[in-house]
């Protein structure tokens, strides 16, 4: 895993971001014995995913921190611009500049997939390549996952940004699902991508 920290970024809403973040702060906390701190710099709607974060690990209020707590449930430019908050930058350089001296790892979580924007002119992926972490990629493992994935994998290579690997996440994942179609999901991802796929983040302990 990527030193420092990880950004961790979606194909999408609801693919199970959170859920994977949940699994790497144990990991690194119980298994690594690491000080972790939850990064979720913009949030939109609530319940939050700080809240969930706080349920199904064990991570401390003074561990978990977000810049921009929205309460509309939207894309983070119209709840930006619908509750009058301005978006800067610099309050995320800067928290997380003070951050990576505190901490031995940051999990950072993005809102929504890699091409929702912030601004007109910012999205989730320009803000991982602020973070400067690479990106862990969560998708869905069922239908249509192979054109979402690919997708926001060539989208990351345009920006240039580091992709560590794609995972799929149990959050998202369907009773009528095939294990044989799972499998040549990601088979087909990698192959055609060259990005490795890491496999099923399973958490300790999972949804609730």
């Amino acid at each position: 895993m990527a030193k420092g920290g990880v950004f961790i970024a979606g194909t999408g809403t609801g693919v199970g971001k959170t859920c994977v973040s949940a699994f790497l702060l144990d990991y690194f906390r119980i298994t690594r014995k690491k000080k972790v701190l939850y990064y979720k710099p913009i949030q939109c709607g609530q319940p939050t995913d700080m809240d969930f974060i706080k349920k199904v690990t064990k991570t401390k209020q003074k561990d978990i921190h977000c810049s921009y707590n929205l309460k509309t449930p939207s894309s983070p430019h119209f709840a930006f611009a619908k509750e009058n908050v301005k978006f800067e930058k610099n309050v995320i350089k800067k928290f997380l500049a003070n951050a990576k001296k505190q901490y031995d790892f940051i999990v950072m979580e993005a809102a929504g997939g890699l091409r929702v924007p912030i601004t007109q002119n910012f999205d989730m992926a320009d803000l991982a390549k602020l973070s400067n972490f690479k990106v862990l990629l969560v998708a869905s493992p069922g239908l249509g996952t192979i054109n979402h994935t690919l997708l926001s994998i060539d989208y990351l290579k345009s920006k240039n940004i580091k992709i560590i690997g794609f995972v799929f996440s149990p959050a998202s994942f369907v009773d009528e699902l095939n294990e044989e179609i799972i499998a040549d999901n990601a088979k087909t991802i990698e192959k055609i991508s060259g990005i490795p796929y890491k496999g099923t983040a399973l958490p300790i302990p999972f949804i609730p």
